[in-house]
């Protein structure tokens, strides 16, 4: 563990840009070597890439909007490329040698990180301070860096780089394992009070086939993007209202926010221009995001909030403490969380973009209180660890499959299935990871029944929350069986992860086949278009007689040595007792 400070010691203020740390790797400078190249926030891809790799990354040439979303600085420093530098942490592995290399920032309270490996031999990892100022006779502590040289799996590796982040943020990881419903995935913004209301009748009755414990109403109800104690037409009872109902019927009620966010005909745009970050070049509040149906006005951007500036703060402390105490919502959904830390200029010169966060993050928990279940999205993660129970860890899901020519967040099951195995390590070492939505439903969707179970199969074997997204009405006993399936599965797996953590089988994976498996439970996925042969040697579950559970048809069948796998499908494999 490294520990670094910086102290001023002279007469006058001077600004940090960053602080950093070189790392040899113990590899050869002309080895074929690979490094995990860890996305930014809650939507951003991870996996393998090849170090010195030439060609720019495919976001270098993306929307402004596309890199504020996906990278700690919307343009890299030429020395630190998009195309070799990852979030956090990184894992360096050189072809033919055994040992592995991890090093990635132990904390996160105090700025934004990454590691950016330009050869096998070396990482340089830094971290961003954002030109803030240090006064005279101050110092700024530096987030510790972890390095690791050891003969293990890359999956163990992440395993370790988490473990040391949530003991040094005191994660929060205690929550119960967590089934529920939502409106976004069939809804969208169109979500009504009757519809919402049909829905809990719905799920009241239903009980026994679906056993939920929270419903949460998504993106939809709010008078103006940033007035979220206030609601539109579509909900004339008004939030309090609905929590009742909703806990009378025997749940949890949740809510949707982005705290970050603000439309222009908002109330709090228009009343406090103040609590805005400033874009440094027009003087003007900072856009960090794009959606028509967030505002009535003209203008489609949103705007992003400064939770730099004290008086935001105990806006956000008050909201939250009438959201959660007075009107009843006690599991909350925060949404596009990265706006917090997107540059800009800020209210308080001092204070880092992931401070900025931070403190933003901190000041909804102070008003929420400790009981409530707070469950992050699309947000920076390390700066997340110890305020929120949740995380979102991969993009949305979507009724339809996607190709593996994406990468920049954008909804997918086949990404949303990659993004549950390669930030599987994270669930109960920095929170409870949220896989996104099942997807249920057979009709009014593009998934084939394959692809509903490959998706089915991974949220059940990572152990991670559960919840679901459709109409109600358009479920029927299969898609009851399976949701009680990955249930079982799902939460017996959370239940025991402490004594038997699940694992990628190969982080660094780039095939067709991908999966996760712990002492005796296996997951392998099938991505690719094309039928695939799998070695049950393979799959890292003690050697012997096994079965094969297919939940696109609920059958479990005998398997020994070799598996088949159809395309963009997946299989849970169990040793038979």
């Amino acid at each position: 563990m490294v520990r670094a400070a910086v102290e001023n010691r002279g007469g006058d203020p001077i600004r940090l840009d960053s602080c950093r740390f070189e790392v040899s790797t113990g590899f050869a400078a002309n080895s074929p070597a690979r490094f995990f190249k860890h996305g930014y926030q809650s939507w951003s891809g991870s996996g393998a890439a090849m170090v010195g790799a030439a060609g720019p990354h495919p976001r270098d040439e993306a929307y402004i909007l596309v890199r504020v979303n996906h990278q700690s600085e919307s343009a890299r420093p030429p020395e630190f490329p998009e195309a070799r530098t990852s979030e956090l942490f990184t894992i360096v592995e050189c072809t033919g040698r055994a040992e592995r290399m991890m090093a990635g920032f132990a904390g996160a309270a105090g700025s934004l990180s990454t590691v950016t490996v330009p050869s096998p031999d070396r990482a340089i990892a830094r971290a961003i301070l954002d030109g803030v100022w240090l006064e005279p006779g101050t110092r700024r502590e530096i987030d510790p860096l972890y390095v690791v040289a050891a003969e293990e799996p890359a999956a163990r590796l992440a395993a370790r780089w988490a473990e040391a982040m949530g003991r040094r943020m005191s994660a929060r990881v205690s929550a119960p394992y967590q089934r529920g419903w939502c409106s976004w995935y069939h809804y969208f913004h169109d979500i009504t009070e009757d519809s919402l209301r049909a829905n809990l009748k719905a799920l009241e009755s239903m009980r026994a086939e679906f056993p939920i414990d929270v419903v949460q109403l998504d993106d939809g109800f709010q008078s103006a993007l940033g007035d979220w104690d206030t609601v539109n037409p579509k909900f004339p009872s008004g939030l309090k209202k609905i929590a009742d109902e909703i806990r009378a019927a025997g749940f949890k009620a949740g809510l949707w926010t982005a705290p970050f966010l603000a439309a222009r005909d908002s109330r709090v745009m228009q009343d406090h221009p103040e609590w805005f970050i400033i874009q440094e070049e027009s003087g003007w509040p900072l856009q960090a995001g794009l959606n028509p149906n967030w505002t009535k006005s003209n203008d489609p951007y949103a705007y992003a909030l400064d939770p730099s500036n004290p008086a935001f703060r105990e806006h956000l402390e008050r909201v939250f403490r009438k959201l959660t105490h007075e009107f009843g919502y006690t599991y909350l959904k925060l949404d596009f969380l990265y706006a917090a830390a997107a540059e800009g200029r800020r209210h308080d010169p001092h204070m880092t973009r992931g401070e900025t966060l931070r403190r933003g993050l901190e000041a909804i928990r102070a008003g929420a209180g400790e009981e409530a279940f707070i469950l992050g999205c699309g947000c920076p993660l390390g700066q997340a660890v110890g305020v929120v129970d949740g995380m979102r860890i991969g993009p949305d899901v979507a009724p339809f499959w996607g190709d593996t020519t994406g990468g920049m967040g954008e909804p997918s099951t086949l990404h949303a299935i990659e993004a549950i195995i390669s930030r599987n390590f994270m669930h109960r070492r920095l929170w409870l990871n949220d896989p996104d939505c099942l997807m249920l439903r057979a009709r009014e969707t593009h998934l084939t029944a394959d692809e509903r179970a490959a998706l089915a199969s991974a949220i059940a074997a990572s152990g991670g929350m559960l919840l679901v997204s459709d109409d109600m009405a358009l479920l029927d006993r299969e898609s009851a069986k399976l949701f009680r399936s990955v249930a079982e599965v799902g939460e017996k797996i959370d239940r025991e992860v402490a004594s038997d953590p699940v694992w990628a089988i190969d982080l660094m994976a780039e095939g067709a086949v991908i999966g996760m498996a712990n002492g005796s439970v296996a997951m392998i996925s099938n991505r690719g278009n094309d039928a695939a042969t799998i070695n049950t040697a393979d799959c890292a579950i003690p050697p012997g007689e096994a079965e094969a559970l297919d939940l696109a048809v609920d059958e479990t069948a005998a398997v020994f040595d070799t598996i088949q796998l159809p395309p963009h499908s997946a299989r849970i494999i169990r040793a038979r007792r």
